[in-house]
Formats: C-alpha cells, structure tokens, sequence
C-alpha cells in the first residue's frame, strides 16, 4: 500500500495524492457539449463561444489528460472511448451543478443563480472548499498558494455568482454560513468527478512512467483494517502495482464525514443496516460474530483450550465505545448467559491500544475474530471462546448512494468480495 493515514486529496479532494489536478470545468464543458452537438460550431452556439475558442479548450482537456478525446472526420466530432468516459463524468459534474443551482434556489436565491453551472469555475469551488477547512481566510489562501486578497475576491465573486451570502461573522471571526458550508459539500463531489474521471483515464501508465496515476483512497475500521482490507488490497495491487492505495482509519462517524466529501471512496466495517443514513448505499460481504480474546497464557485459559464467558467475567474487560454495533452487542451477551455486565476498565475504539493492552495485563475484550487473526496467528492473543451465539454483525461496505464507482474502486470491491469467499479459515478452531 502507498500513502499515509493523512488526507490524500489536499483542499477539496480534487488532485489525488501527488497528482495533477483534472482538466478544468471549463474544458470539460466544451468536451460535453462538442460530444452531444457532435461538432465544434453545435458546441460553440450551445455554450455561446466562438468555435475556435471551443476547440481550444478541448485540445486543453485532451493535453491534460493525454488521451485523445474525440475523432474528428468530415462529418464532425465523435467521442473516442477516453472520451466517453470523460463525457460521463463531465454530465455527471455539471448535473450535481444543476442540483447545487437548484438547493440554492430553495434556500432564497434568485433565479439568476442559474447561471451557476456555465459560470462558476474551479477555483471559485476550490476557494468556498479552503476557506471551510480552515479557521481563517489567511490559512485558507495559504492552503491555495493565493494571496488573502485574492482569495477574497474569488469569494465575493461567488457570492455574487449565487446571490446569496455565504459567510457570517462570529466571535471567533468570519465564517461559512449555513449555506456556505451547504455548497462547499456540494462543490467537493463536483470536483471528485472531474478527479475519478482523471484517474480513470490515467490508468496505471502514468505512475509506472514516473508520473501520478489512479489512487484509491480506503475507510477502514478496526475490524477491517487487520486482515481484510490488507488481504483484499494486496491482491489488488499485485494485479496493478502502479495503482496508489491509501487507507484511512478512524471511527465510524468520521470516516463517513470523509466519505460524503469524497475524500474516501468507500468504507469497510459493520454496516448499520435500517440505522444507515438515506444518502449511504451498503453492500454485505459476510455475517461476523464476535470472539472473547485474551493474552496468550491468560489465567482463565491454563489447561482450556477455550472458556465461557462466565469464567472470564470476573476479569478486568475492555470494552466498545458507545453508539458502536459492538456495544448494542456487548451487555446483551452476558444477559443471555445469565450473567451482570462485566467490569470495564477501558473503553477504546484503537486497535493498537486495545492490543497493547491485552497483551500486556489479565484484560479480555470482544474482536472480531477477522481482527484478532494476526495476532493470535503470530502467539501475542489467544482465542478465548468460541464464536458467540446471538452476536451476528454484517460486515461489508459503504459507499454514497449516488456514487459511481471508478474502475479501481470497483476493482477493490470485487476483491473484497472474492476475499471473503475465498475460504480462509478465520477465528477459533
């Protein structure tokens, strides 16, 4: 895997890690409608330019990305297949657009706002992005590379571009209203089409040519991040091994924060099931059930195998953190064996605090017996029970619902799935 556990994207999740931004809203307007006009001068009177202006700003596009986009012959302009695809992602940005024009019109705008999709570009969405993620409009230009008067003007702009304020003050000083913050969520999917289509089309070549590629950008949380994950990817990248992977861990709460920004492009853990979100789209890989896990060596373990959680109750326990689908399941199990909730000592959601400790004191927990494997296997943890009747969990991924999966994330899911499916013995003997 290559990356770190930090934000991949930068501001507004718009490049990839290291990687060049995708080709301009401006240029992909015109891919868009030369497409669906299938000629330079249909183009030029649906987006009221010049046709050579038109064809400039496609010959950008295909100079960014270094494919080419269209055939040209006598009877005009016909997408090649990079050029579908960029289509598809270009009606796909300008479509969100739409819909931004359209919220915003529900939220007082004037019908002039409209004009939002033929006018706003990159970055005026990029400037609303910045100055959200930071406390101020000097950090906020900073994190751009612009000047603070610079960056204040590419706000005013697009406050006129909406006709709506979008920034208030407060004690702390200026920041994004209601409805600023609003877009600027809306402005980061935009500019995540415009990046999967880049990615999408650069491929592998770019990276093994020296050059930024594709990057897949991972939610892993605990239960996912130990065997799973790792195992799924590695197969992955052995097929392509110029994909760049990056995989950031974290709560559940905060990872899918990062997935509506599409900062991530999906998450893997326990699903929520009917407690899931609208917006969020959730596929089963398997059924999990939680396993006692001890130090190798524990007390309660001399001369067992394995033992119930009435022997292991009157130890010190670490238990789940609260709101989590382990701690529904937690206090259940030990009223279904007759027994009071045991002594918890810690709560803690890190697996590397939850294993240092657990090898290092009398302490028992739940795990998932997919994040306990590695270190069972390797002599630290030990199985302290059998799998647990009645505390099932579906495991599997989640993804936006109106998302359109990139071909490597696409790729990722097919690879989970044939993980899980490819039959390796986890868990307790």
């Amino acid at each position: 895997m290559s990356g770190t556990r930090s934000s991949p994207r930068g501001t507004g999740g718009t490049g990839g890690t290291g990687g060049p931004p995708a080709p301009s809203l401006r240029s992909l307007r015109a891919v868009a409608a030369v497409a669906a006009a299938g000629s330079l001068g249909g183009a030029a009177r649906q987006l009221h330019l010049s046709p050579a202006a038109v064809s400039r700003a496609v010959q950008a596009a295909e100079s960014e990305l270094g494919q080419r986009l269209f055939e040209r012959g006598a009877l005009g302009m016909a997408p090649t297949t990079a050029g579908q695809l960029c289509v598809l992602r270009a009606e796909r940005a300008l479509a969100l657009l739409r819909e931004a024009a359209q919220g915003l019109r529900s939220r007082g705008a004037g019908p002039a706002v409209e004009a939002l999709p033929r006018q706003v570009s990159d970055a005026l969405m990029r400037a609303l992005i910045a100055r959200g993620e930071h406390a101020s409009e000097s950090a906020a230009a900073a994190a751009l590379g612009l000047s603070q008067p610079s960056l204040n003007e590419a706000l005013r702009r697009l406050t006129h571009l909406t006709r709506l304020p979008l920034t208030e003050r407060t004690r702390q000083g200026w920041r994004l209203n209601e409805d600023g913050d609003w877009l600027q969520q809306r402005f980061r999917l935009v500019l995540a089409e415009l990046r999967i289509g880049r990615d999408d089309l650069a491929g592998d070549g770019e990276r093994e040519a020296g050059r930024p590629g594709a990057t897949l950008v991972l939610g892993a949380l605990p239960m996912a991040g130990e065997v799973l994950l790792p195992s799924a990817v590695g197969a992955l990248l052995a097929r392509r091994p110029g994909l760049g992977v990056v995989v950031k861990d974290g709560t559940y709460e905060s990872l899918v924060q990062l997935l509506r920004q599409a900062e991530i492009d999906l998450l893997v853990g326990p699903l929520r099931g009917a407690g899931a979100a609208a917006d969020l789209a959730e596929t089963p890989l398997f059924t999990d059930r939680f396993v006692a896990v001890a130090r190798r060596g524990h007390p309660a373990l001399a001369g067992r195998r394995l033992t119930s959680l009435r022997r292991l109750a009157s130890y010190p326990w670490i238990g789940p953190l609260a709101g989590t689908p382990a701690f529904q399941v937690f206090d259940r199990l030990f009223a279904l064996a007759g027994l009071p909730p045991p002594r918890v000592t810690l709560r803690a959601h890190s697996t590397a605090v939850v294993r240092s400790l657990l090898r290092g004191s009398d302490h028992v927990t739940l795990m998932s017996p997919w994040q306990a494997q590695a270190d069972v296997e390797a002599g630290l943890l030990a199985w302290a029970s059998a799998p647990l009747p009645q505390s099932e969990r579906v495991i599997g991924i989640t993804q936006r619902r109106h998302a359109l999966a990139s071909s490597a994330c696409a790729q990722v899911i097919a690879q989970l799935q044939a993980t899980v499916a490819g039959g390796r013995a986890i868990g307790p003997p």
